[in-house]
């Protein structure tokens, strides 16, 4: 055969290969790109070396494989016949899914209780860690090393795991692994392919520990003990407990009880209530404490003051706040308006609003009489009493009339109230039929005006 033909018939193989075709006859030197990529024989997965890695040939073709981790794995065909040196260039590869089956598997660290994450889950090339503890709910879990040069996602299929389910008395007890790993809570499917200690633990109860494992029967009914220990809860919440005059601490309260205690349950504007605990009471005990029938008083206007009835004790200016535990007379007082007496009860609405009514004196106004013309005489109605002359002011708390006198003028009636301008004239008519009459005194025989 000749040369031409042999050759031709190498490059035929090493296509059909789907390789990197590479002629020569003595030792090829395989380098890479990154540098120190690892070099496998393509059959066995036998590795050769890190590049440059140095490849003996002989009458035959050899396949190898170039990996490095973060990057894409690179086949090349080498020939004993062509160069003696061979460059390989990888692509990076910067992210893979890890993928199971079922999903939702929780990532691990392997050695470390280290979560990474749940599948599926995209692992990233840069970090440093490769082995993996994916775990599953009833499952087994399957330890996984990363490939340097994975083809596609990595998928990892859990195996199911014989289970036991565990039953409690009482109902809802939390269950973990030895190393403190939360479970759920009962009743609940465990893992049993093999023997290990689960403990249980529910507040008001001894924990206990059992052992499960492939010979368990299930349901496994487990029985916790309960503590003589009570917690106290109130409402509201944050009460003070007291014991015998002295402060024990605030609720919700937690108590070791061996005897009968009594307990002072208290808090700000609410009544103290007294219970009892014993070794054999309830492990958990609510007390709802009554509120103080506090009573906000508010008046109309504001500002008022606030007594007991017969204005002796001031309680405070309003809106303020009082205790009425019963029924109480009561007396709002504020200048200008008159005293206001009510009653509260502990049936009353918890905010009462008091009108105040304006003082009689309080509710007039000052105004200014006049007349036109001025000077004239103003009297009480009847004339009776002289008040003086306009112009003239009057304090005006409700109607009031006047009677203005002017000589030569009709005498006029007038009516003045709060409502009245400020200044008010008053005009005066003539009085037509006034007429000075001329007689003889007999006596003094001097002319008299009547």
């Amino acid at each position: 055969m000749k040369m031409k033909t042999w050759m031709n018939l190498v490059m035929v193989a090493c296509g059909l290969a789907g390789g990197l075709f590479v002629s020569g006859c003595a030792p090829v030197t395989v380098s890479s790109m990154p540098p120190d990529a690892n070099v496998y024989y393509k059959k066995g997965d036998k590795l050769i070396g890190p590049a440059p890695a140095r490849v003996m040939l002989y009458a035959n073709s050899r396949e190898v494989v170039v990996r490095k981790a973060g990057y894409f794995s690179q086949s090349v065909v080498l020939s004993p016949v062509g160069s003696e040196t061979v460059s390989v260039e990888l692509r990076r590869r910067k992210k893979v899914f890890l993928v199971s089956h079922p999903s939702g598997a929780e990532l691990y660290v392997k050695g470390q209780e280290k979560k990474v994450g749940k599948t599926p889950f995209l692992l990233d090339y840069n970090q440093s860690h490769r082995v993996f503890a994916v775990r599953a709910l009833g499952y087994s879990t399957q330890i996984i090393t990363i490939p340097e040069d994975p083809e596609g996602n990595i998928t990892v299929d859990l195996e199911r795991e014989p289970t036991v389910t565990v039953v409690s008395k009482p109902k809802n007890v939390e269950i973990y692994t030895k190393a403190g790993r939360r479970l759920g809570v009962t009743p609940l499917a465990v893992p049993a392919s093999k023997e290990g200690m689960l403990e249980l633990r529910k507040e008001g109860y001894y924990s206990q520990e059992v052992s499960v494992g492939p010979e368990t029967e299930s349901p496994y009914v487990v029985e916790l003990d309960r503590e003589p220990v009570i917690i106290v809860y109130s409402e509201p919440k944050n009460a003070t407990v007291v014991h015998r005059g002295v402060i024990l601490g605030r609720t919700p309260y937690r108590r070791l009880v061996k005897e009968d205690m009594d307990l002072e349950i208290s808090a700000d504007r609410y009544y103290t209530k007294k219970i009892t605990i014993a070794a054999d009471s309830p492990w958990k005990i609510s007390v709802k404490l009554d509120p103080k029938p506090y009573i906000m008083v508010k008046s109309n206007p504001p500002n008022a003051e606030l007594y007991r009835s017969g204005g002796v004790e001031l309680l405070g200016t309003t809106p303020t706040e009082i205790l009425v535990e019963k029924d109480v007379a009561f007396e709002m007082h504020k200048e200008g308006f008159d005293i206001k007496s009510f009653m509260l009860s502990v049936d009353s609405k918890r905010e009462v609003t008091v009108p105040l009514v304006q003082s009689f004196a309080s509710r007039g106004k000052t105004v200014l009489i006049d007349s036109d013309p001025s000077g004239a005489a103003v009297y009480r109605p009847g004339g009776a009493e002289l008040l003086g002359r306009t112009p003239l002011e009057q304090r005006v708390n409700s109607e009031r009339t006047f009677e203005l006198q002017l000589d030569g003028f009709k005498p006029k009636i007038v009516t003045v109230a709060p409502d009245s301008a400020n200044n008010i004239v008053f005009a005066l008519a003539k009085d037509e039929s006034a007429r000075n009459v001329a007689t003889s005194d007999p006596l003094l025989n001097t002319p008299s005006s009547f």
